[in-house]
């Protein structure tokens, strides 16, 4: 029979055993991830019925190279043992490679829950970050022993594939020679294309569901991770920036525009304050605005930050456009979206020389004070190149211990940081960012911290909360102490009641659904974009106001310029929240990657809108519904086209401005 053919035999052997490893894998993902789900079982069943195929796709790609070389006389393995070595070293090393893939993606989706992409091998920039980080979060000697495992067992089986070429040819006739290739060709085919519509399964048929959980049971992280390669070339588009231009004058609020030159600079007189006050920004790692008492937080875990931001201007409707620290940090130096597709703006040195309106700040002392190194995302040069008089304090410079991957604790961090503005021997007032980053994983907790006790809570009651683990509740509980300890210091130093307090977090975090919430915060993901934001100075500004405008992490450079009183050449996306005018309708950008169905979205008063990046797919959300996902755009179409016309002139925008905000002053005319 034709199936006796040796080629046939140890294709289709291989293919088989490659495709059980891919679907133990899937299998693996959707047991150890299920929790996350909110679809239906259909649907899931649906999503692993597309994912096997994706799978079967992925182990015939595999053998593609062996294929070509059987139909190739000169390099047929079958005849050639030196070729037949080539193929068994190729095999290994591609099933390897792979495995290591699958690994990182099991541990990307832990961390992230996000299948690879291309972005995610940007984690890989800096391998010792990236693997002490995961050395510190994950039980990795248990997890490489299971990987070796695999690998040697995957191995032994394609040894014992090769001994089918080396056994005796079993005798059959040219006729079912055709007969075997033919059938086999067409399985073959059928295989990779997937289906058998017109068109071949797509990674974006994985996309089917609304729930993320469902989609990433569909996709093949492998082919998904290639498929997002061509990601990498999304630029700004000039066109489009032109025609939006007109939008944007009145977004922007530009008095004096100029749509030749594509000129989104305004400039800003202030009123001169004559004793300027200190300025201190303080990131908050990981801190969404779910995890604040105040937005009803049943666990309490934020008494310190809570008390500060009541006697405060508190921010309520505070967003950031993109999950990442790096990201936040670019937004809040240059007031620009990070909206780069693939790598933060800050690690493509396309983008990394900008404008900064922190230089208007030209009497101040400047101060950068992280636990772990500015090497991190590129971040030295972010700051050096375009705030030449900063000074960076980091780990290296730093007398105390190190506790994980980030660095030093933040209890220690605050310490540098009250001890540098205490021996300040500048007549001059001091600007300065303080990135804490305990609060993330590994959730490392220092020892020796007065007056901090770790609290066991129920796992049932913390995921209520909004909380995946008791570490991920202790760490913020941590961040939170150290906080209330360095403001309690500043308290009793000299330098505290001429400063001014800028507190936000950075991003929040993809955990289970805090039921204190409105449901938009869990099914529209806004949980990892809204933010905590207050302004803390109790000598100097009146507290105890809530602003419910919607302000995003843009605003933040120009109300700092606007604190210090200095003329100043606003380029950023933002406005001074404490001197401007409040826009009608004040819209903020979201770039949602955590939707099953990724999107661009603003969000305002009362809507959510999103589109995909080629401006289809447009669909309206009510924020306080108890259906958040239902469309409403045939219910709204004001609001639909108005915000959908909005959404394109800032996302486009602000493509435009990455590449074109350079230090070299712009004219105005």
């Amino acid at each position: 029979m034709f199936y006796y053919s040796r080629r046939l035999s140890f294709l289709f052997s291989n293919i088989w055993r490659l495709f059980t490893l891919f679907a133990m894998f899937r299998l693996t993902f959707i047991l150890l991830f299920i929790t996350n789900k909110t679809g239906n079982y259909n649907d899931l069943f649906y999503a692993l019925w597309i994912g096997l195929r994706f799978d079967m796709r992925l182990a015939c790609f595999i053998l593609i190279p062996i294929v070509i070389a059987f139909l190739i006389p000169i390099y047929n393995p079958l005849n050639q043992s030196f070729f037949r070595l080539l193929s068994k070293i190729y095999l290994k090393m591609s099933i390897l490679i792979i495995i290591l893939l699958y690994g990182f993606d099991l541990g990307n989706y832990s961390y992230l829950d996000q299948r690879i992409d291309i972005s995610s091998l940007k984690l890989l920039e800096n391998p010792l970050i990236a693997f002490g980080m995961a050395w510190e979060s994950y039980p990795m000697v248990i997890i490489l022993f299971i990987l070796f495992i695999v690998v040697y067992f995957v191995w032994s089986n394609i040894d014992k594939t090769f001994t089918i070429l080396t056994n005796r040819p079993k005798v059959f006739n040219l006729s079912q020679s055709i007969i075997g290739s033919t059938i086999s060709g067409f399985i073959f085919i059928f295989a990779i294309w997937g289906t058998f519509r017109q068109y071949r399964l797509l990674w974006s048929d994985a996309h089917f569901s609304n729930d993320p959980f469902i989609v990433a049971s569909a996709i093949n992280p492998i082919l998904y991770l290639n498929e997002t390669r061509s990601f990498a070339l999304e630029e700004f588009n000039e066109e489009k920036t032109r025609s939006n231009y007109d939008l944007m004058v009145k977004e922007l609020n530009i008095t004096i525009p100029n749509s030749k030159a594509l000129s989104f600079t305004r400039s800003i007189s202030k009123r001169h304050i004559k004793d300027q006050p200190n300025i201190v920004v303080i990131f908050l790692e990981s801190v969404g605005y779910n995890r604040m008492s105040r937005s009803g937080n049943p666990l309490n875990p934020t008494p310190n930050l809570d008390e500060l931001s009541k006697n405060s201007i508190f921010f309520d409707r505070f967003y950031i456009p993109m999950v990442g620290t790096a990201r936040s940090v670019f937004g809040l130096i240059t007031g620009i979206h990070d909206v780069a597709s693939v790598e933060t703006a800050s690690s493509n040195p396309r983008i990394v020389d900008q404008y900064s309106s922190i230089n208007a700040l030209d009497n101040y002392e400047k101060y950068y004070i992280m636990g772990g190194s500015a090497s991190w995302r590129n971040v030295r040069s972010l700051l050096k190149n375009n705030i030449p008089d900063i000074n960076i304090i980091e780990q290296d410079q730093i007398d105390y211990p190190r506790l994980d991957v980030w660095g030093i604790s933040d209890n220690n961090l605050f310490k540098v940081a009250q001890e540098t503005f205490e021996n300040s021997n500048s007549f001059n007032p001091f600007f300065a960012i303080i990135q804490t980053a305990t609060n993330h994983r590994p959730y490392s907790l220092p020892d020796d911290v007065d007056g901090f006790n770790i609290i066991n809570v129920d796992k049932s009651i913390l995921s209520g909360a909004g909380f995946d683990s008791q570490k991920q509740y202790n760490a913020m509980r941590m961040l939170d102490h150290t906080v209330g300890e360095f403001i309690t210091f500043a308290k009793s130093s000299s330098y505290f009641d001429n400063t001014v307090f800028l507190f936000f977090g950075d991003h929040g975090t993809s955990d289970p659904r805090a039921l204190h919430m409105p449901k938009s915060d869990f099914d529209l993901k806004l949980r990892s974009y809204q933010v905590p934001f207050f302004i803390y100075s109790p000598k100097i500004i009146k507290g105890g106001s809530i602003r419910s405008d919607v302000s995003q992490l843009v605003d933040i450079l120009p109300t700092i310029n606007g604190l210090a009183g200095n003329d100043y050449e606003n380029r950023t996306m933002g406005r001074d929240l404490l001197n401007d005018n409040i826009p009608i309708d004040p819209l903020a950008l979201i770039i949602n990657k955590k939707m099953a169905n990724q999107h661009i979205a603003v969000i305002g008063r009362n809507h959510y809108l999103s589109m995909s990046n080629d401006g289809t797919q447009i669909q309206l959300h009510e924020l306080w519904s108890d259906e958040p996902l239902v469309d409403v755009k045939d219910i709204y179409p004001e609001i639909t086209n108005r915000y959908s016309a909005r959404l394109e002139g800032i996302y486009e925008t602000a493509k435009y401005m990455l590449y074109h905000n350079q230090k070299i002053k712009l004219e105005i005319k």
